[in-house]
């Protein structure tokens, strides 16, 4: 190959070959595909004269090169790359094209200083509504929805890797293989990715990778869409993933007013949620005692700090001033440190006995 052109040709059938590749989960594969194409075509950029009339053929090769050294991580040679490209005449396009791409590598390279490593992997969230315009949402349901799916990543991380829930204290160092990272949202129906960065250089536990987490949420998403909770059961075998992951999904779940809809997805597949939070049962188990002092009780009031105990529970003081005790499930304790210090609604089961309010579910109370 002499000329510009075979070498560009032969260049985009190793960038063909490692899309497939990638697509088909064969990582390596890829990479070295990707390094093959960015070779040639950083030798075609070579071959075009440094002026004016060579462009915009020099830049976009140049581009085209930085982009596929990208792909196979060599994050110098795809800065060396960009640098050539924007030194040159590169019309507006493709300038902005070079520096968008310089950002992402610079991230990216930041990550591997930190020994991280992002996924191939995305997990989409979208959501419509009265609350979302072009691009925009109101603050309060994005947020909720983006902390609870948060959530439901990192618990899922720890429950695929063996751990033991834990509801409080430090997470080992083992259990951070993988750290979740956001994407850029898009306009539209306004949609926010989650990628998953894992620790270079380590070993992940086995059977553990960012696709399987992606699936396995997913999967538990259909299950609460649907209402087939023994499918979630044997998804999640350990009771307080479990509640967790209800508890979780029913906030992300959309209300029908301000969120319409909301739906998360993958390459594989998308899943749909339409039920409303009210359709979605949040039950924490009850310590049966005498069922004449067992009774529902609805509290409003001021969430205070939750208070450590052999029993884990938390307060909240009522519209009469009186502090409530609400007894906390494992698992729910994700869902009540997202409201702590608001004004609150609490659905439980009152034990006269012990003075104590079993949690059932928590809301924002209204204003």
């Amino acid at each position: 190959m002499t000329n510009v052109r075979e070498l560009h040709d032969a260049a985009m059938k190793f960038a063909q070959q490692a899309m497939v590749a990638r697509e088909e989960g064969q990582a390596t594969v890829a990479e070295r595909y990707a390094r093959d194409a960015y070779e040639l075509e950083s030798r075609a950029a070579g071959m075009v004269r440094l002026d004016k009339e060579s462009e915009p053929t020099r830049s976009i090769l140049y581009s085209s090169a930085a982009s596929l050294a990208f792909q196979c991580k060599n994050y110098d040679e795809s800065i060396r790359l960009i640098g050539q490209g924007l030194c040159g005449f590169p019309p507006p396009q493709v300038k902005g094209e070079l520096l968008a791409l310089l950002e992402q590598v610079n991230f990216e390279a930041q990550l591997k200083e930190r020994g991280l490593a992002l996924s191939s992997d995305d997990l989409d969230l979208s959501i419509k509504g009265d609350d979302v315009g072009f691009g925009l949402v109101i603050y309060d349901e994005f947020a909720k929805r983006i902390e609870s799916l948060y959530s439901i990543l990192t618990r899922t991380v720890q429950r695929k890797q063996g751990r033991q829930y834990q509801a409080s204290g430090p997470i080992a160092g083992m259990y951070k293989y993988f750290v979740p990272a956001l994407l850029a949202p898009r306009a539209g129906s306004f949609s926010i990715s989650f990628k998953l960065a894992a620790l270079a250089d380590s070993q992940a536990p086995l059977f553990v990778n960012a696709s399987e987490i992606i699936e396995d949420i997913l999967a538990g998403m259909e299950h609460v869409e649907s209402g087939n909770m023994a499918g979630l059961r044997d998804l999640i075998v350990e009771d307080p993933y479990r509640v967790n992951f209800v508890a979780m999904a029913r906030r992300i779940a959309p209300d029908g007013e301000k969120v319409s809809h909301v739906a998360l997805s993958s390459k594989k597949k998308t899943v749909g949620l339409t039920r409303l939070p009210t359709d979605i049962s949040v039950v924490s188990e009850v310590e049966r005692g005498e069922t004449s002092i067992l009774r529902p009780k609805e509290i409003i009031g001021l969430l205070d700090v939750a208070k450590s105990r052999k029993v884990q529970y938390f307060e909240v003081t009522a519209e009469d001033k009186r502090a409530q005790r609400i007894h906390v499930a494992e698992g729910m304790d994700d869902l009540v440190r997202s409201f702590f210090k608001q004004r609150v609604k609490i659905s439980g089961i009152y034990d006269a006995r012990k003075r104590l309010t079993y949690l059932q579910n928590i809301v924002a109370a209204e204003e």
